[in-house]
């Protein structure tokens, strides 16, 4: 049967699906090109989204508006200046710095948060998995901790609070020099 204007009653609802199955192509292949465009960051740069490489220590604290807290004590263990700077203005902001052993392997991890006391960026400092942990002798919150790292090894670390940040400091090196450098964060514990 056909409808006074000529075109079937039939063809018009199928036309009107074929409109939809059209606008839902469309809008899932946007879709699709904007997920993909926004991984494109991470592959040009090697860094998760949000999170800015940076040349040094000086260029981190001109992006975050802040000083960065870095140890008074730092063991000859380690190379000097840190091998990357990262940046994050997520949760208030925050900053990590990694240092190589003196064999050029990654050996040691500064972080902190500017916005507080709670955890980390987990794309600043990836999640390690807890062995062991206990109280640490730097004062109130603090913990010690046996953690396997990324790459499969074990690392300690040591997580306190000073100058109104939390601070992670995670290492392949010797307990003794990491609570030493700890300690020697300005505003840390003494």
């Amino acid at each position: 049967m056909t409808a006074p204007g000529g075109m079937g009653v039939g063809t018009a609802a199928g036309e009107g699906l074929r409109a939809l199955w059209v606008l839902f192509l469309v809008l899932g292949g946007a879709a699709l090109m904007l997920a993909g465009l926004d991984t494109v960051p991470i592959w040009l740069h090697g860094e998760p989204r949000g999170v800015r490489r940076v040349a040094s220590v000086e260029e981190a604290e001109r992006r975050l508006h802040a000083r960065v807290l870095l140890p008074a004590y730092f063991p000859d263990s380690f190379r000097w200046p840190p091998a990357t700077v990262r940046v994050t203005a997520e949760d208030g902001g925050a900053v990590s710095l990694a240092f190589l052993a003196l064999d050029g392997t990654p050996s040691l991890v500064l972080a902190q948060g500017l916005g507080g006391k709670g955890p980390l960026p987990p794309a600043l400092l990836p999640e390690a998995a807890p062995i062991h942990r206990q109280s640490a002798p730097l004062g109130e919150g603090a913990t010690l901790s046996r953690v396997v790292g990324e790459d499969g090894t074990l690392w300690s670390q040591l997580e306190w609070t000073a100058g109104g940040r939390r601070l992670v400091l995670r290492g392949k090196g010797s307990l003794e020099e990491m609570l030493r450098m700890a300690r020697s964060v300005h505003g840390g514990s003494r």
